[in-house]
């Protein structure tokens, strides 16, 4: 089973890198470097888990979060970001308070052995989860 990894980065380099690592854990990923492209692309498309980077141009990832909790979304969100510790987990903070299942931050530069750790556990856990869907449990 292949799992839906929704990358939201405005940066190419990371894009790429994440793209890799998300792969290596068994996730298909989609790419967007807006706030607005994400808003367009959660509206109609379910994804099993999003990494959040909270700078995206002259936009806040914040705002992603408040789009998330409006849609009801329950899967992982992975926030990677550069920004300093406290707005890392004030963010955090944010996510939880708007019921969001929200992971520990990733602060830039990524420990890529912990993210892909990470994320092959998400992948797991999301095949169980369908195992259990599909058989009606």
């Amino acid at each position: 089973m292949r799992n839906e990894l929704l990358v939201i980065e405005d940066a190419d380099v990371h894009l790429s890198i994440l793209r890799k690592i998300a792969a290596q854990a068994g996730f298909s990923t989609t790419g967007v470097s807006s706030v607005d492209a994400a808003s367009t692309v959660l509206q109609n498309r379910h994804f099993d888990c999003v990494t959040l980077d909270l700078s995206l141009g002259e936009r806040s990832g914040t705002e992603v979060l408040q789009l998330l909790a409006e849609l009801k979304y329950r899967g992982p969100v992975l926030i990677i970001s550069a920004s300093e510790d406290d707005t890392l987990h004030a963010s955090v903070r944010i996510g939880n308070f708007l019921e969001l299942n929200v992971y520990p931050p990733f602060p830039k530069p990524i420990n890529l052995p912990l993210l892909r750790q990470t994320l092959k556990q998400i992948a797991g856990e999301t095949d169980r989860q369908k195992l259990v869907r599909a058989a009606g449990w």
